[in-house]
């Protein structure tokens, strides 16, 4: 029985999520991001002081280069200019940081990702991929920067989204 009261307001998204990551060398997490993990470049684009400083994210504008997944997520990599960053500490756990700590890639062939993120020298959390729940094997890895990447495959994706094969009609 489920005891959850309706929920009153939604978002109304017209695109799937966008997260953005905060880098120290964008350039290095673009070769990363595109040939390791495969995304594609779609935009860079760069903010002036101005509009940065009016919108909240600093003083000094900002560079951000747009990635897309097959599926068409997109994840934004920004750089601010004149802007020192230092290193987050990296902890040894993906569960030992507070706030948002990885993102997670719904994938098919979890073993080849795992073998290619090997073949990079990326550093990964386990020997290999685990399974997690009979059915669901997944792998974790760190970008150059820290940041945790969950590789997950799903035996039975329509089980686990629904929402996604709903308005399919031949699966």
């Amino acid at each position: 029985m489920n005891n959850r009261p309706e929920q009153p307001w939604s978002l109304k998204m017209v695109a799937p999520l966008e997260p953005g990551i905060v880098c120290i060398d964008i350039d290095r997490m673009l070769q990363f991001y595109t040939e390791v993990v495969g995304l594609k470049f779609a935009t860079d684009a760069e903010a002036s002081p101005e509009m940065s400083a009016e919108f909240g994210t600093g003083p000094h504008g900002f560079r951000i280069i747009r990635l897309q997944t097959p599926y068409g997520e997109r994840i934004k990599l920004i750089q601010p200019k004149q802007t020192v960053l230092q290193q987050n500490p990296v902890p040894e756990w993906v569960f030992e940081r507070q706030g948002i700590t990885y993102i997670t890639f719904v994938i098919a062939q979890v073993q080849e990702v795992a073998l290619r993120l090997k073949k990079f020298g990326v550093e990964v959390m386990s020997k290999d991929p685990v399974e997690i729940r009979k059915g669901i094997t997944a792998i974790f890895a760190k970008d150059p920067e820290g940041n945790f990447l969950e590789f997950v495959e799903y035996a039975d994706l329509a089980s686990y989204r629904p929402d996604l094969f709903k308005w399919r009609q031949f699966f």
